[in-house]
């Protein structure tokens, strides 16, 4: 899978939103740079439900997950 323009990137963000907040507590969806490109950082609240799996990519844009816990306002 070939790493994603920024604007390829931009344009995946809210629909990996909606597909990821479906099987899993989403805090924040960004970007994140990769090797000659763009991927989306998906952070979650909290580990997902075993069993769920996840895309590795969303519209062709490479995407990276990670359990960041909950953020809050310091």
């Amino acid at each position: 899978m070939d790493n994603a323009s920024l604007d390829r990137a931009r344009a995946a963000k809210s629909r990996a939103e909606a597909v990821f907040g479906k099987k899993a507590v989403v805090v924040g969806v960004g970007l994140t740079r990769l090797d000659g490109g763009y991927g989306l950082k998906v952070n979650l609240g909290e580990q997902p439900p075993r069993g769920v799996d996840f895309p590795e990519a969303i519209d062709g844009v490479p995407v990276h997950v990670e359990v960041v816990g909950a953020i809050r306002k310091v």
